[in-house]
């Protein structure tokens, strides 16, 4: 956790004023890190759900940049392998009254929505809408109580059928402990991801950032586990990965779509577009996979 992710509501202020955030960014922080800890306070998706991506960073890894959505992927090991949307919904609102009772923030799991992403079926990711109501909202907090939906959501997208590489449990404070992707897996994901940009039209920005910054302050992370990792993941997205792949125009092109708008988005660092590119062609040079 950082100094700006309040663990209670009381919080809010001081730890806004301490990081240098909005006080409306920070009770969504707070809001995101009950639903976490809704989530760490029920067996099954404790065990069998792993956070990761770039609030997995930012809350645990690497403090910079907090992004929408809490990322989870489904680990297919575990009893939890193959939920559909009400096992879900059922699960994630079970937790939320747990938080609700201790933090006092009340949440509701509106909706859980499969996404099949067109052709890659195989892949669903299901899209969760939790709403909540602050302990200062009281109008709000009566609709909810009256069943009806709040305005102020938390999304989670959980995906299954993702490779997950490496997730230890990790305590992130006294009252949160989840499994959480390491650097070496997530830095494998983006790797992957900013390689499929072309494939399925998307741009990927917040990857090639993410892997600089990474670079630039944890540059100690195992380059042989990302290799394997990435190579695995690729393999079951049927991704080429090459060293030259990365310098495709069309790569670079996606990348830099958007890319200083996240300059907005960082508490503490933020890389030049030109920098990261370099930044990211270093690191594929260093890894243990195919030139061509």
């Amino acid at each position: 956790m950082t100094a700006a992710d309040p663990t209670s509501f009381d919080l809010i202020g001081q730890r806004a004023a301490s990081a240098s955030v909005s006080v409306t960014e920070a009770r969504v922080r707070f809001a995101q890190y009950a639903e976490l800890l809704g989530v760490s306070n029920v067996r099954p998706p404790r065990e069998g759900l792993v956070f990761k991506g770039g609030n997995a960073l930012d809350f645990v890894w690497q403090p910079n940049r907090s992004t929408v959505d809490l990322d989870f992927s489904v680990d297919a090991s575990h009893e939890l392998s193959t939920p559909d949307a009400d096992t879900i919904k059922t699960l994630l609102q079970r937790g939320a009254t747990i938080a609700t009772n201790r933090l006092g923030i009340l949440l509701a799991v509106h909706g859980v929505k499969p996404n099949p992403r067109g052709t890659e079926r195989d892949f669903v990711t299901f899209q969760v809408g939790v709403g909540y109501a602050l302990l200062d909202e009281p109008r709000l907090r009566q609709r909810m109580t009256r069943g009806e939906p709040s305005p102020r959501v938390i999304r989670l997208d959980i995906s299954l059928n993702e490779p997950i590489c490496d997730a230890p449990k990790k305590q992130i404070d006294p009252e949160l402990r989840l499994r959480v992707a390491t650097i070496e897996d997530i830095v494998a994901d983006k790797l992957r991801a900013l390689l499929q940009q072309p494939i399925r039209n998307r741009q990927r920005r917040q990857d090639l950032l993410d892997i600089a910054v990474i670079m630039s302050q944890q540059p100690g992370f195992d380059r042989r586990l990302v290799s394997r990792f990435l190579l695995e993941k690729a393999k079951a997205r049927d991704v080429v990965v090459t060293r030259s792949a990365f310098h495709q125009d069309e790569v670079r092109r996606r990348a830099r779509i958007g890319y200083d708008e996240l300059e907005i988005t960082t508490r503490a660092l933020f890389i030049d577009f030109d920098e990261a590119l370099a930044l990211l062609f270093a690191l594929v040079a260093e890894l243990d996979i195919p030139s061509l």
